[in-house]
């Protein structure tokens, strides 16, 4: 009895000095933020954000509706501040999916801008980040729905997609404040468009020095790019045709069942660094367009087409990268850790369009397939 009296007393005693949820924010109190926008008008800042309202239906049912609004001013805490005057209650970007930038406020330091968000008191670093070409990025967030979904859940999904599918590299917000302090290396923002009303990712956007270079690499070369960044989703596949001269029915497509990637980093006669890149992809064909039973002497020949297909547009997303002074691969980071003093000599912004890089891809055919 005495016992149990003690254990009373202790905890009558320790109940008073427990934390509760006195600095609990109930988010029916907010107004949640679901997609925001930036774009360029007027040498000022458009800043759109769609507000999620979730409307009751009955016993778990519920209906949603966008409220759209926009602001412009000379910074983000311009447009943020004008903002917060057209609702009732406090604006909270905790659960924010999507963060969709015009091409010419892409254009802009991002480091610059986005730090905004670092600075608010409670954003949501794991939204997407795309930029939206052709029109302005405010016109796809007025979209009603994507599927079945809100507007700022459907974008988010379609580059979730697109991330597993190996089109753009995983990414977030949060992942850009990373990229914006990382000296020597360079990164690729997934591109939006809207054609016959639908959205999709049509490329990747080369990002030089935390700003957009208005270059970017297609739909069809994304996937390779990602292999030679050795960034890549969980499906990787590739396709290539077996005559360049005839298009139709006539070309073979491959999963990648295993990728390894070498950058080596030499000095040519003046000193100057070039790079050799080697990919060694080992695939499985899922796609042939003969009928015949396929011969190990044709598994050389397409391993050998493949091969010099994969190498001449490696050759080519190099280039672009080059012209875009994009260094993606972090080839200045890789010079900036192996040789410090090297690095400290260089004008990479300079130096990096005009260094001589070599790519070759090597592949095997391990596995056809349900193919004979």
């Amino acid at each position: 009895m005495k016992n149990t009296t003690q254990k009373i007393i202790t905890l009558l005693f320790i109940f008073p000095l427990l934390t509760g949820c006195w600095d609990q924010k109930l988010i029916v109190d907010q107004e949640v933020i679901n997609g925001v926008s930036f774009d360029l008008e007027d040498n000022k800042i458009k800043s759109t954000i769609v507000v999620l309202n979730i409307i009751p239906k009955g016993t778990n049912f519920f209906d949603f509706k966008n409220q759209m609004s926009s602001a412009t001013g000379y910074s983000l805490e311009d447009t943020y501040r004008e903002l917060r005057t057209y609702y009732t209650g406090p604006l909270t970007a905790s659960k924010s999916r999507i963060i969709l930038l015009g091409e010419s406020f892409a254009k802009k330091n991002l480091n610059a801008y986005l730090d905004f968000f670092y600075r608010v008191p409670d954003p949501y670093l794991g939204s997407k980040v795309a930029i939206v070409k052709g029109v302005e990025a405010s016109e796809l967030l007025s979209t009603k729905e994507i599927g079945t979904n809100p507007v700022a859940f459907g974008l988010y999904e379609i580059i979730d997609a697109a991330e597993n599918n190996s089109t753009v590299p995983k990414g977030t917000l949060n992942t850009l404040f990373t990229y914006f302090n990382e000296e020597g290396k360079d990164f690729v923002l997934p591109i939006l468009e809207q054609r016959n009303g639908n959205i999709r990712v049509s490329g990747a956007g080369l990002i030089s020095n935390n700003a957009y270079s208005g270059e970017m690499i297609s739909l069809k070369e994304c996937t390779l790019l990602l292999l030679l960044m050795d960034d890549y989703g969980e499906l990787v596949d590739l396709e290539s045709y077996l005559n360049d001269k005839k298009k139709l029915n006539n070309q073979v497509s491959y999963r990648i069942k295993n990728s390894k990637r070498k950058l080596d980093i030499k000095k040519d006669a003046s000193g100057k660094p070039m790079v050799d890149i080697h990919l060694d992809l080992k695939v499985m064909v899922h796609q042939y367009p003969r009928t015949e039973k396929i011969s190990s002497k044709q598994i050389k020949e397409l391993e050998k087409t493949i091969s010099q297909d994969l190498t001449r547009k490696s050759q080519s997303i190099m280039k672009k990268t080059q012209k875009a002074n994009s260094d993606v691969l972090g080839i200045g980071r890789s010079i900036k850790e192996s040789d410090p003093a090297a690095w400290k000599a260089l004008d990479w912004g300079k130096t990096y369009p005009a260094i001589k890089i070599n790519t070759k891809v090597e592949v095997a055919i391990e596995k056809t397939g349900i193919l004979k």
